[in-house]
């Protein structure tokens, strides 16, 4: 119950748009984003996205996850959003609830399983047996990718799952477990920020990186203008310091095949 209500604390914050729709009553638009970091760490960044999104389109947003990935899959399986980061949504069970808006811009994302860089260990199969952190079992390149591998090569490994890549991190740093799966681009950041040597055991193959998907009750005016402002974040100077200091790509274009890959690991098939 704290965890939820710190969480309500720290997300809970709609920004009224300046412009064009925000004249149009209504409650604002539920933005949902994936448990990577704590609560406290994703609204640092999303918050001023958010804030730009609102003052160029006009539209109101608010910052919503839950406690954990399981709750914040939960809400986007019941519609509870009408945007999410995600590529959790490519499951079976929440495939065609939303559709793809534009996506994280820059190189692909790949599943990376590290160590510390004095550890022995030099490949997958120095894992049999030794404790392994992982964000959750929901998540996609750090667990299921990483899993699926290891499944293929037989080899046995103690799962540690701490919550969002950021603890499951720490827990290596802490020489805690043996090694850990991460997003690559979680694992450069995190390891500029926190100055972590770390070498990497497996990388996958590359996967286009989290998606903005937005639900179908959005007004097709509405998610156009969400599209144009998320696209134009890289090229608009007014947007570079919030990049900046959410240490974010921007947005690309993005289409529903780009994920064909995503879906095919979590078993649906292109």
């Amino acid at each position: 119950m704290v965890k939820r209500i710190l969480s309500v604390l720290l997300l809970g914050v709609a920004f009224w748009g300046t412009a064009g729709f925000a004249a149009e009553a209504g409650p604002p638009l539920a933005f949902g984003v994936l448990n990577q970091q704590s609560p406290a760490k994703t609204a640092q960044r999303w918050n001023p996205i958010l804030k730009y999104l609102s003052d160029v389109t006009g539209l109101r947003f608010q910052l919503r996850m839950g406690a954990t990935v399981q709750e914040t899959d939960g809400m986007m399986g019941r519609g509870e959003f009408d945007l999410v980061f995600t590529n959790h949504n490519f499951r079976k069970e929440y495939d065609g609830i939303y559709r793809v808006l534009a996506r994280w811009a820059g190189k692909p994302i790949y599943g990376v399983v590290a160590v510390m860089a004095d550890s022995p260990a030099r490949s997958l199969r120095d894992m049999k047996g030794k404790r392994v952190a992982f964000p959750s079992r929901e998540a996609f390149v750090a667990y299921a990718v990483p899993m699926a591998e290891l499944r293929q090569l037989r080899i046995d490994v103690q799962p540690v799952f701490a919550g969002n890549q950021e603890g499951a991190l720490a827990q290596l740093q802490a020489h805690q477990v043996d090694a850990v799966a991460v997003n690559s681009r979680f694992l450069t950041q995190y390891a500029a920020s926190r100055n972590l040597r770390y070498r990497e055991i497996f990388v996958s193959a590359a996967f286009a990186d989290l998606p903005v998907v937005i639900h179908p009750r959005v007004p097709k005016e509405q998610a156009e203008a969400i599209r144009r402002a998320l696209l134009a974040m890289k090229d608009d100077p007014r947007a570079s310091v919030v990049l900046e200091a959410a240490d974010a790509p921007g947005f690309e274009s993005a289409t529903e095949a780009d994920y064909d890959n995503v879906r095919r690991i979590y078993g649906k098939g292109g």
